[in-house]
């Protein structure tokens, strides 16, 4: 059979892998963790984002018992998480080591004496002074999800509760740093003027509460299915048809193996940002995407019939009143 004469049909789908950045953070941490070079480091592929709020979250009764550090995580809503962190085993300090912590209160007439109350951060030091580590509710409970800190948890307790998160906003940053686009952010702005804090404690206010998820593309797979069958294809999707000739063994081979897109390439943010938007619905994206999957400058417009996503490493819930995303702990 000559060349050209064994044509058929096949189609390309997509798999977009989505990965946290950084831990979720509160509007007010962000403030300062945004100056730092190191922050920025881990946020530098940063493109998407997402401005979410549960009630206030902070430490209660904080105390250092020899090498433990006791603390309860609280929300004025779930039962008090009873925790401990061993600082030897945790890599703080060696055996013979002791360690100094500073408290930052939510409260405004703090209590200078251990057990800490109403405490926002905890950051640990060693006895020189040098810095070891600092710790929000979010961040001790991320590093014990995702990378596997040795917090402790009393036997009755359960940290998923602190871990749900209403989704306001989503947004994209694609063509500049995410620490620039949300700095002056007109929406973040809106939010923290717009919504009230959602918590019973006095502390609570909306800087604390509303915070962010920041979300990195962190992988593409492709599924590939030639005949024109269109298994891989949801009903109510129209397949985008390429042509391939199964004679031509380059050609054949191009189309099997070699992506439509590099992971840097924009489509994928445009991709998740509208897929993400249609889902959640948030009250506060006035364009919801309706018409997805056909958009402007989509994975479609790539050549790929339908795009599914992902999340890895997503310490929490994120809901909204149209959809949920449940909390997905390690990489898949």
């Amino acid at each position: 059979m000559a060349s050209g004469e064994n044509i058929m049909k096949a189609t390309k789908v997509a798999d977009i892998q989505l990965s946290t950045t950084y831990p979720i953070i509160s509007a007010y941490e962000f403030e300062f963790l945004k100056e730092e070079g190191v922050v920025r480091e881990r946020l530098d592929g940063c493109t998407l984002y997402m401005i979410v709020q549960r009630p206030l979250t902070y430490f209660d009764n904080v105390e250092i018992r020899g090498r433990w550090i006791y603390f309860q995580i609280v929300d004025g809503i779930n039962p008090p998480l009873g925790c401990r962190v061993d600082s030897v085993a945790a890599g703080i300090c060696s055996e013979d080591e002791a360690v100094d912590i500073e408290v930052q209160f939510f409260s405004k007439c703090p209590g200078m004496e251990q057990p800490y109350r109403d405490v926002g951060a905890i950051k640990v030091f060693k006895e020189d002074g040098s810095f070891v580590v600092w710790w929000s509710p979010q961040k001790i409970l991320y590093e014990m999800f995702i990378r596997q800190f040795p917090l402790e948890i009393a036997d009755e307790g359960d940290p998923s509760a602190f871990l749900d998160f209403r989704v306001h906003y989503i947004g994209k940053a694609f063509s500049q740093k995410v620490w620039k686009r949300l700095t002056g952010h007109t929406k973040m702005q809106r939010i923290l003027t717009l919504q009230g804090p959602v918590g019973s404690s006095p502390e609570a206010k909306a800087p604390f509460e509303i915070s962010l998820v920041l979300l990195t593309v962190a992988g593409l797979t492709e599924g590939v299915e030639i005949g024109g069958n269109d298994f891989t294809i949801p009903p109510g999707v129209s397949p985008i048809y390429h042509e391939i000739d199964l004679d031509d063994e380059a050609a054949l081979d191009r189309f099997m193996n070699v992506q439509f897109v590099d992971l840097g390439d924009k489509a994928l943010t445009t991709e998740v940002e509208a897929m993400l938007i249609n889902d959640f619905r948030p009250s506060e994206n006035e364009i919801q995407f309706d018409r997805y999957p056909d958009i402007e400058g989509g994975m479609r417009s790539k050549g790929y019939s339908f795009t599914t996503l992902t999340i890895e490493k997503l310490p929490g819930r994120l809901y909204s009143d149209h959809h949920e995303m449940v909390a997905i702990l390690e990489t898949q």
